[in-house]
């Protein structure tokens, strides 16, 4: 499987995520997402529509660039505690596309940044598949793996 990974804002490539999806045998893009820059978005978009990826993995403002990415290609997502609701930063982008993405989400009952009861109820509406974990903000790679593994990849591959 193609799986384009977004880190989160204040996360760095390389990323164990992502690692461990390659160790799985998948071929995983790791987009450097620029946060910095206005068009980070765009550049990730452009960056998607390149790869054309079967799954699209994001964490946190990773995870809101992956739902609005997946609007705009025919692909899935899997959704670690997606800044939906609240970000500190704003970006530039264009109206959501005609997709609406099969989506997993991963929340973080204990996360502080991210409302995860806000989120999961957003999310309920677009018809996403909603696990809440025992994590916070960051989802650690044992918790982020053993979820992979259980909801998503045995449903994908």
């Amino acid at each position: 499987m193609k799986i384009l990974f977004f880190h989160g804002f204040e996360s760095t490539l390389p990323s164990s995520k992502a690692d461990w999806m390659a160790q799985q045998g998948h071929t995983v893009l790791a987009h450097p997402m620029g946060y910095d820059k206005d068009n980070a978005f765009y550049k990730a978009l452009e960056c998607a529509k390149e790869f054309n990826p079967n799954l699209i993995v994001g964490s946190s403002m990773g995870g809101y660039f992956a739902f609005l990415t997946g609007t705009h290609l025919p692909t899935k997502l899997v959704l670690l505690n997606p800044a939906l609701q609240s970000r500190s930063k704003e970006y530039k982008h264009p109206e959501n596309g005609k997709y609406l993405p099969e989506t997993w989400a991963l929340l973080g009952k204990n996360d502080t940044l991210i409302d995860p009861v806000v989120t999961a109820e957003k999310l309920k509406k677009l018809n996403a598949k909603v696990t809440i974990g025992e994590h916070a903000h960051r989802t650690p790679l044992d918790v982020f793996s053993a979820y992979m593994e259980s909801n998503v990849f045995n449903q994908l591959c």
